[in-house]
């Protein structure tokens, strides 16, 4: 009940408020009638202003008539403000301030209605697509049938890479607007509290006139309503945002697929080359029948300049000064823009046929006529040049920032003069044609941006082109010098020689191919000549391991003698070969001699039937370091050959091959001894 009698007290406030303007506003001076209104409607204001309560501000409208209807009473209220400004700062003692920040913040309302239409209509289109195109989201992104020409995949990957550029632009508009939700919604409470306040100011008043009281209570309810209603602007564009973005995302990805499907049937075809190289061709001779006429007009604007320097030099008083030097600086701006033209002409011309020497390095690619190095040439100027082109964007762009500049400065001027209309005029045509430079500017920027994505598209597909072939022929081009290098290090030297890593290396290939060979030679004498002796296993093993090892030396230093290496080289190795054989390798040798001592003496031979240790075995090899025997459990076991020569051996097969054999056989108890003998 006191909520329901609280806001009936505000509107009957607010109702006064409208009323106490409508007087001031519409209200004649002198009227003694309309005055005795105004004090009474006043009087009345305050009375009702002594209660304590929030004042409201009335709710968004989101129907399209009723945001007209708004936006027509704003209108009304500016241009009933506006009308009576001057009575309103003489009669009521405020301050123009204060009327011109309620004008601007009723303005600022009026803007955001008109925003608020328009994202209406942006939701409405962005629905409208989205309804489109989920109807033809079955047709195929791709027309035609593979093989596809390199124009057709041109046209496919500028739609995707445009998809691509309004899809960042989207989500960077889209993270911009989430991010900043908290932020009005922070700023639009701190707008409640202080119309709350503002409220209660113009409730505690009792005798001072309330009329500046009441201009701020309504510039703080036009600052909240545009707030609330920049916020519903704000959803309604984000929605819409949403919308566009997930068209795009579905969009891209279909480009995507399709290209994707394209590059890899991408065909040559001489035809499309034919034609690509027409039109260029077309550029071309267009750009150069414009040169003339362009350096002929820098010309007329050279003497168009010298003439007005003249006419500058030759006024005789203020206002022919003034006029002069506002022809000057046209006529500055009017020479600046026939250079640009120029320029920008002569650039076109260059970056044509740039741009076709790219189309046909593009169309060799596909017909396979560039080779590895010139691939790999390609690429190097390529980089080089796409260096330059983005050094010539950066300079573009300090340009378009100083025009700019003199843009700003010249529209500053024509605001501030108060003169002749001679004047103002030039002024204006100097503006037009500052404009006219900047726009030749900007497609200069749009130009050198094109001909660096045609560079950056040659380099993806040449870097495709290289596949493991160019690059081992590129490694075999730039890293013979460091291979060779290093194949040449010298890992030591002496008097007279130097061993490097190329002779080290061939070293150890005769090696390694003398063990080899040692061992196919010792074969092929063994079964020639060794043969003819008549030596028996143990005689014909031992002179086969003592030829393996005289040619292993013999080819060994043949080896080193052919590569260059003396034996000198390795003396340094002779100390710590004796600390070697001293310490580490006593035992191979022990076994080495002792192998070719049971060869040479044979106390034992192969197939003979030893005991060792009560273990009785039969040999089967004398080797250099041990002796391999069987068990008569069919078990091998090897011994080394120091062992025989240090420890009591008994050969049951020395000197013929008969043996006794002790074999136990059991019988049971009780059996007949005749039977079991």
């Amino acid at each position: 009940m006191k909520t329901t009698l609280r806001r009936c007290v505000v509107i009957c406030a607010m109702l006064l408020a409208e009323l106490f303007f409508c007087i001031l506003i519409f209200g004649s001076a002198g009227s003694a009638n309309l005055a005795e209104a105004s004090q009474e409607a006043e009087k009345t204001v305050l009375e009702v202003a002594k209660v304590n309560v929030e004042a409201s501000v009335r709710e968004i409208p989101l129907d399209k008539q009723a945001i007209q209807d708004r936006i027509t009473d704003i209108q009304t209220e500016l241009d009933a403000l506006i009308e009576k400004k001057e009575s309103l700062l003489e009669t009521e003692n405020i301050e123009e301030d204060d009327l011109r920040r309620t004008l601007v913040a009723l303005g600022s309302l009026q803007n955001v209605y008109s925003r608020l239409t328009s994202a209406q209509d942006n939701l409405t289109e962005a629905k409208r697509e989205q309804e489109a195109q989920e109807k033809k989201s079955a047709e195929p992104v791709i027309s035609g049938q593979p093989p596809f020409n390199l124009s057709f995949y041109e046209d496919v990957r500028n739609r995707y890479e445009s998809v691509e550029q309004r899809l960042e632009a989207v989500n960077s508009s889209l993270r911009l607007s989430e991010g900043s939700v908290s932020t009005v919604d922070e700023q639009i409470r701190r707008m409640e509290e202080q119309h709350r306040v503002l409220s209660e100011e113009l409730q505690n008043l009792k005798n001072a006139s309330g009329v500046k009281q009441l201009l701020q209570v309504k510039e703080s309810e036009a600052d909240l309503e545009t707030a609330k209603a920049s916020r519903i602007v704000q959803d309604l564009n984000i929605e819409a945002q949403n919308i566009s973005r997930n068209l795009l995302l579905a969009e891209r990805d279909k480009l995507k697929t399709g290209l994707e499907f394209v590059k890899k049937h991408v065909a040559y075809d001489e035809k499309d080359r034919t034609a690509r190289a027409e039109r260029i061709g077309e550029q071309i001779a267009a750009a150069r029948e414009k040169l003339p006429g362009l350096r002929e007009e820098r010309e007329k604007a050279r003497t168009a300049l010298s003439r007005s320097q003249g006419a500058l030099t030759s006024a005789r008083n203020e206002r022919e000064r003034v006029l002069a030097q506002a022809g000057v600086a046209e006529q500055q701006a009017a020479l600046q823009l026939a250079q640009v033209s120029l320029e920008h002409t002569e650039l076109t011309l260059l970056f044509l046929e740039e741009e076709q020497r790219i189309w046909n390095a593009r169309y060799s690619l596909l017909n396979g006529s560039l080779k590895g190095q010139e691939l790999w040439d390609m690429r190097s100027l390529i980089v080089t040049r796409v260096k330059d082109l983005e050094s010539a964007f950066l300079v573009r762009q300090r340009d378009v920032s100083s025009i700019q500049a003199e843009m700003h400065a010249a529209q500053k001027e024509l605001e501030e003069h108060t003169g002749a209309n001679a004047v103002l005029a030039r002024i204006r045509a100097r503006i037009d044609l500052l404009n006219r430079i900047a726009e030749s500017a900007n497609a200069s920027m749009a130009r050198i941006f094109s001909l660096f994505n045609q560079y950056n598209r040659l380099r993806e597909e040449i870097n495709d082109h290289i596949d493991a072939v160019k690059i081992a022929e590129r490694v075999t081009t730039f890293g013979k010098e460091r291979f060779l290098a290093f194949w040449n290090i010298t890992l030591w030297s002496g008097d007279g020689f130097d061993i490097t890593v190329a002779k080290l290396v061939f070293a150890v290939s005769l090696f390694l191919a003398a063990f080899f060979l040692s061992g196919r030679l010792t074969d092929f004498l063994s079964r020639t000549l060794l043969n003819r002796f008549g030596l028996d296993s143990t005689g014909m093993m031992a002179s086969r391991k003592i030829l393996f090892f005289i040619l292993m030396g013999a080819l060994i230093l043949a080896a080193l003698d052919l590569v260059g290496i003396p034996l000198t080289a390795f003396a340094f190795l002779g100390g710590a070969l004796a600390i070697g054989i001293g310490f580490g390798a006593q035992n191979i040798f022990n076994n080495l001699i002792s192998g070719f001592i049971l060869m040479f003496s044979e106390p034992m031979r192969v197939d003979d039937t030893i005991e060792i240790d009560g273990l009785f075995a039969t040999v089967q090899e004398i080797g250099t370091r041990a002796t391999r025997v069987k068990t008569f459990d069919n078990i091998d076991v090897l011994m080394p050959n120091s062992y025989f020569l240090n420890n009591k051996i008994v050969n049951w097969t020395l000197t013929d091959q008969k043996i006794r054999l002790r074999i136990n056989v059991g019988v049971v108890y009780g059996s007949d001894a005749r039977k079991v003998e």
